[in-house]
């Protein structure tokens, strides 16, 4: 069945996609340019990624192979806000410097000049944002991948905190309608030569992969393998550092102790930990000021300000998947005899731990909480949780494999597409009834992608 993207929430630059600039409380199909209203792009069969900073967008399409291709590919898409540069060079030109006006609110296909970079060969498998900045993970195709390079990280887009990760940052000028900000360089090819495991770089040990890519305002976390013999692999990461939510575990401050001096920024890659081959990290989350990183014997590494008690969270044996708000931590569990559930802890302001208060007692500060789900859940599967600003989707597979999306926290631009602007302090399910694929939470925004035609039906 074909599939469409869904979005609410906020949209004064046109990044929800909606050929419209005004916010939106209920989620609306978004629309991509030259394309039937509502619609995906023609062959488009499914959506890998969404990512969005704080007036951009960015989706990461996957197609079938085409007539005479050996392989499916990847297109991506963009709208809202480009004039740092974080939809590219092509996009700021035609859109923001073209003499005729020209729409941020629907989606194009974003162009970048790989020829000149000798790119030609690679596609896009991974997408990440920060504040007004895009990160693309180009991988060679299968037909040349011998003898390539490995996979390339490209950031676009503002600098202000290193998060270019090309050396040192240059300030922003202010920005206007007219005047575009500084661009580095139309594609910003980010290097990991100075990363050592045991004394020797990375890039000496075998192909790059880049495993993951995790942004959130100002900082970025990568995880990186070698495909040597060794396999060894470890975790990176740039931009904004003041707090500690770049270094390494073992200079990294206690939750209870006040951060010790550290550079603001660090601009170009710096090594946070090696990985355990018998035990690889599985996820790397980002906050603001914080980072979370979860590996495969379910151990949670929380790094950077505990100002909001958001490292106040610990792996164990339950532990399935863990993401973050810019001020708290989120865990997916499984027990056997309760089933799947969460523990939320960090800022509550909005009620964005979904316990149903915005009070919390001196222990659940300290522990943390578990967001309130209805009984009937209980033997439902928890398949994706995903937190944006300050708000949480969660994605629940009914025992007669249906599936649901839950929502709670922030919701001042209509974020959580409930209809409303006001927070939620509990889970609310979201009004789309069948049909539902995958969700992600943005910068004050929410997406759903499902199958065309999925009906909204009344909240519950």
């Amino acid at each position: 069945m074909p599939l469409q993207l869904l979005s609410s929430g906020s949209n004064a630059h046109g990044q929800l996609g909606h050929s419209q600039n005004e916010d939106s409380n209920t989620f609306i199909p978004c629309n991509f340019l030259g394309i039937p209203k509502g619609e995906l792009p023609a062959g488009a069969v499914g959506i890998s990624q969404v990512a969005t900073g704080a007036n951009h967008s960015v989706v990461l399409l996957n197609f079938s192979p085409l007539d005479g291709q050996a392989e499916p590919y990847t297109e991506l898409w963009g709208c809202g806000d480009g004039r740092a540069g974080q939809l590219g060079e092509w996009y700021k030109k035609g859109v923001h410097l073209n003499s005729k006006p020209t729409r941020t609110d629907v989606f194009r296909k974003l162009q970048f000049p790989l020829k000149e970079y000798d790119l030609e060969n690679y596609q896009c498998k991974l997408v990440a944002a920060g504040w007004e900045t895009t990160y693309l993970v180009l991988s060679p195709s299968s037909n040349v991948r011998s003898g390539s390079r490995g996979d390339i990280v490209i950031s676009m887009g503002s600098d202000d905190w290193g998060d270019l990760g090309i050396g040192p940052a240059k300030p922003q000028p202010e920005r206007s309608k007219t005047a575009m900000t500084y661009t580095p360089s139309h594609l910003n090819v980010v290097s990991f030569d100075s990363i050592l495991i045991d004394g020797s770089p990375l890039s000496s040990q075998g192909l790059l992969k880049v495993d993951s890519l995790a942004a959130n305002q100002h900082h970025v976390l990568a995880h990186l393998r070698a495909e040597g013999p060794e396999r060894n692999g470890c975790v990176v990461g740039w931009g904004a550092a003041r707090h500690g939510q770049i270094s390494p575990p073992a200079t990294a401050s206690p939750p209870s102790a006040v951060p010790s001096k550290r550079p603001s920024v660090f601009d170009t890659p710096r090594f946070i930990c090696v990985e355990d081959p018998d035990d690889p990290f599985v996820k790397c989350a980002v906050g603001s000021q914080h980072s979370a990183l979860l590996k495969a014997s379910r151990t949670l590494i929380c790094l950077g300000s505990n100002r909001k008690g958001q490292l106040n969270v610990l792996g164990s044996s339950r532990t399935r998947t863990v993401d973050c708000t810019w001020n708290g931590t989120f865990t997916s569990t499984f027990d056997e005899e309760k089933g799947y559930g969460m523990r939320a802890t960090g800022s509550n302001t909005h009620g964005q731990l979904g316990s149903g208060s915005l009070e919390l007692s001196a222990q659940e500060s300290a522990d943390g909480v578990r967001p309130v789900f209805p009984e009937r859940l209980r033997q439902s599967k928890l398949s994706k949780l995903a937190c944006g600003t300050e708000h949480v989707l969660t994605l629940w597979e009914t025992p007669d494999s249906h599936r649901e999306v839950w929502a709670w926290g922030w919701n001042e631009h209509g974020n959580l597409g409930l209809g409303t602007t006001q927070d939620a302090h509990s889970p609310v399910r979201i009004p789309i009834s069948t049909g539902v694929r995958d969700v992600w939470a943005g910068s004050g925004t929410s997406w759903i992608v499902c199958d065309t035609g999925s009906p909204i039906v009344g909240l519950e």
